[in-house]
């Protein structure tokens, strides 16, 4: 194992997995002032036993758990068109996650006259709250037997507008800001990790950090009618920017992009029963999103597909701005990756 010569005062993270290591103070580097300085001179009077010495090697590890992960947490949780559900990882790092997500967009109101031709348009709003909790399980390296436990609230809001080209054919350019709290817990499973606990907890792990980002996207939709059932497709590309904006440790800092290209069919079918005078209707979707950047990096693929059914009760016109309620399941999977989510199917028309 060997030790270098100086700790920076901060870290930062870009869109590719980081390769910048955390080092030790020299002597001489004590003599500056700072979160950076203070922060060594905790790490230098604390290492004098193996037990207290962090590899290179095991704090690249933990850097991209930080960097990658935080992000690619933050957009599942906070972006309102992602799945929600629990999820297993296999031949990753990640080993299990879980998501509750409540929140939508739709058109405000009506579309009206643009002025241009025949084209009609309507303001649109989205948001969404999010709550996940993951385990990060590391399986090779040093910090193999060790293992970490995230929990990340997410809040959205965004806006845009709705241009209709024609009744069944429409376009939505939005711009979104999300908020993220991410809070990092350390589980030691061998002498390493319980090292790496007392040197760096309040560092590299044991940590909370808060994150903004700013989230365009551009959403196309065509529908078409065959007897009463309802087709959509849609294909939504969407650009993350992250960055982290307050943290407990002087070390965890991250700045990252990631984009978002998910591609979906959905379709909607009257049954014929009706309870309250509503009529149940049952369907579903499938849909396969392209990862790229931070959030690919962090989930450790670059293709995510989910296959959903519901059966739900039509509430159009009748109930706020309830489009329907019912019962859904969704299952997905990825490279390393596979979930579920099985619940409440609300859906609203704004």
């Amino acid at each position: 194992m060997s030790l270098v010569s100086r700790i920076p005062s901060a870290l930062s993270f870009g869109a590719e997995p980081p390769g910048v290591a955390l080092h030790f103070p020299s002597a001489s580097d004590l003599s500056r002032s700072g979160a950076g300085a203070l922060t060594g001179l905790a790490l230098l009077v604390c290492g004098s036993t193996l037990a207290q010495v962090v590899p290179e090697t095991a704090v690249t590890q933990l850097q991209h758990a930080i960097g990658s992960r935080i992000e690619a947490l933050t957009i599942l949780g906070g972006d309102y068109a992602s799945a929600g559900g629990i999820y297993t990882f296999r031949g990753g790092t990640l080993a299990d996650l879980s998501m509750v997500k409540i929140g939508g967009g739709g058109d405000v109101t009506a579309a009206s006259p643009l002025g241009l031709g025949g084209v009609e348009w309507a303001p649109v709003l989205e948001g969404n709250l999010g709550n996940l909790s993951a385990e990060n399980q590391f399986q090779t390296g040093y910090l193999k037997g060790n293992g970490a436990h995230f929990d990340t609230a997410v809040v959205q809001g965004g806006a845009g507008v709705r241009f209709y080209f024609t009744e069944n054919l429409s376009l939505a350019p939005t711009l979104s800001g999300i908020y993220g709290h991410t809070e990092n817990e350390f589980h030691a499973g061998n002498a390493l990790g319980q090292g790496i606990k007392t040197v760096a907890g309040g560092i590299l792990v044991d940590y909370q950090v808060d994150t903004w980002s700013v989230a365009p996207a551009l959403d196309f939709r065509y529908t078409w009618h065959w007897s009463r059932s309802t087709f959509l497709f849609s294909s939504r590309y969407g650009f993350f920017h992250t960055e982290s904006f307050n943290s407990s440790s002087p070390l965890v800092t991250l700045a990252g992009d990631s984009h978002t290209w998910e591609n979906k069919i959905d379709v909607d079918v009257p049954v014929g029963l009706k309870t309250f005078g509503r009529e149940w209707h049952t369907g579903g979707f499938f849909s396969r999103t392209e990862l790229f950047g931070n959030a690919a990096a962090g989930l450790n693929s670059s293709q995510a597909y989910t296959a959903n059914a519901r059966f739900v009760l039509d509430f159009e016109g009748k109930f706020l701005k309830v489009r329907w309620l019912g019962l859904g399941v969704s299952y997905v999977w990825g490279t390393d990756f596979s979930g579920w989510t099985t619940g409440v199917d609300l859906s609203f028309k704004l």
